[in-house]
């Protein structure tokens, strides 16, 4: 006969704590209503929130596209994904440039190359 362990009703609970930034947030801002923001580094769940914040700084309310250049962007899930999407909502026009594979794979499995402007 199995035996399974027993398990306690009161288990320690062990707060998950958010890595340090992973990502490097830069802009080229020659027409402030059109920035281009630079993404390094990781953009996930650990990084999405503190990404977001530092990509507002270059936004305003009059702002009319965005255009995200990805070329380090070594990593991205589904919170990355999320946030660009929602840019995109509140800004009008965001295109993607210099996308790694690794990111572009993603965007295709997703369908949203097309929705950000990249070639099928």
């Amino acid at each position: 006969m199995l035996r399974l362990p027993e398990i306690s009703p009161q288990r320690d609970v062990v707060p998950v704590v958010a890595h340090d930034q992973s990502v490097t947030v830069t802009a080229t801002l020659d027409d402030p209503l059109t920035p281009i923001i630079h993404l390094a580094g990781e953009l996930d769940l650990a990084s999405v929130e503190s990404t977001q914040a530092d990509i507002a700084t270059y936004l305003s309310d009059e702002s009319v596209r965005v255009t995200f250049d990805l070329q380090d962007l070594t990593f991205m899930d589904s919170s990355g994904i999320a946030m660009l999407v929602q840019i995109s909502n509140d800004v009008g026009q965001v295109t993607l440039i210099n996308v790694s594979p690794i990111v572009r794979r993603v965007l295709e499995v997703t369908g949203l190359v097309q929705h950000f402007g990249l070639d099928p």
